[in-house]
């Protein structure tokens, strides 16, 4: 057939047909469809006519299919088979899903739920598998490209064809070890801290970013907010603060610090060095808290590209995360 012929085929009249090789009577198909007997054999009459050929010759015991019939059913019942397979809702069998998901999450941001998903995953999904990167300097290119899956950042605006959902809220604070001056003080103004070197980690500084943004507004001010070393690196930022910088991130690298510096490690004790650093944390400073635009509690979003959007295996990935982020102690849910 030529693609003008395919054309006038109707779904209507290929079940039709099937139904009248089926039933091998056109009233008792007729019945079966729910039609009128006589506008059954039209549909006959328009099937005869589309193949050229009689299709079904009469007998005392009804309809007997002609060869080229016989040749027809065995093509269009696959057809008809596909068709109602695309009308079947999806199913989704987490347990042998094999897929694999590019994420774009810095640190801070996925130290909220790491944990628990890859536990999660162990157990509900063993076969699937994860790709986890920071964030470059390009963000919804990589959804719209196809090299990225989900990401989780904080955004203002997206694009059109890119969904998001905000997730919660974030604080950010002040990690400090007791090689910083201001250790024993439970708070410091913004002048006491920009008094000794400080670092900064996944802030970001275009001009978009809410950091540079209240650092504009702080330098109107007469602050200086220059970090004598800005990273990406939890490595670097961490040797940064044990030589007693002070360290501006987000709630969760702050707790992780804790956790990570001031404890006792088993290989150090047996070489007998203690690698124990006393951290503690510190509220951002009401003179940043002012002028910031979220009051040191900054929004987390989840976005991905729409043509996921109903796609299960990634609806049941992001919504798995979100969950597992709100659960985070360092996330406030959205009211």
């Amino acid at each position: 057939m030529q693609l003008d012929d395919i054309l006038k085929l109707d779904i209507k009249l290929l079940v039709a047909f099937t139904t009248i090789m089926e039933e091998g009577s056109v009233s008792r198909a007729a019945e079966k469809l729910g039609v009128t007997q006589p506008a059954l054999s039209k549909s006959l009459q328009r099937l005869r006519e589309l193949f050229d050929d009689s299709l079904f010759t009469r007998q005392a015991y009804g309809l007997t299919p002609t060869a080229r019939a016989s040749e027809l059913h065995g093509h269009i019942q696959p057809i008809l088979s596909s068709l109602s397979k695309l009308m079947t809702p999806n199913t989704l069998d987490i347990a042998n899903l094999s897929r694999k998901f590019k994420l774009r999450v810095d640190e801070s941001d996925l130290e909220n739920f790491i944990e628990p998903l890859l536990a999660s995953l162990q157990y509900e999904a063993p076969r699937l598998q994860l790709s986890i990167t920071s964030w470059g300097d390009t963000q919804f290119d990589q959804l719209t490209s196809g090299n990225v899956d989900l990401g989780i950042r904080r955004v203002n605006d997206t694009p059109s064809n890119i969904r998001s959902k905000l997730v919660g809220y974030m604080e950010a604070c002040i990690v400090i070890s007791e090689a910083h001056p201001l250790f024993n003080k439970e708070s410091a103004t913004l002048k006491e801290l920009l008094e000794h070197r400080f670092v900064t980690h996944h802030l970001g500084h275009n001009q978009s970013s809410t950091f540079t943004k209240a650092q504009l507004k702080l330098k109107q001010q007469g602050y200086q907010l220059e970090p004598s070393l800005e990273t990406d690196s939890l490595m670097a930022a961490m040797q940064a603060v044990k030589r007693g910088m002070a360290l501006v991130a987000s709630r969760s690298i702050g707790e992780l610090f804790i956790k990570l510096m001031s404890s006792k490690t088993s290989s150090s004790e047996q070489c007998g060095v203690l690698n124990f650093h006393p951290v503690k944390i510190l509220p951002i400073p009401n003179e940043v808290i002012e002028v910031d635009e979220y009051s040191g509690s900054h929004p987390i979003h989840i976005f991905w590209h729409e043509r996921f959007n109903n796609d299960l295996a990634h609806r049941w990935l992001r919504e798995k995360i979100i969950l597992l982020m709100r659960e985070s102690p360092w996330m406030h849910p959205p009211a």
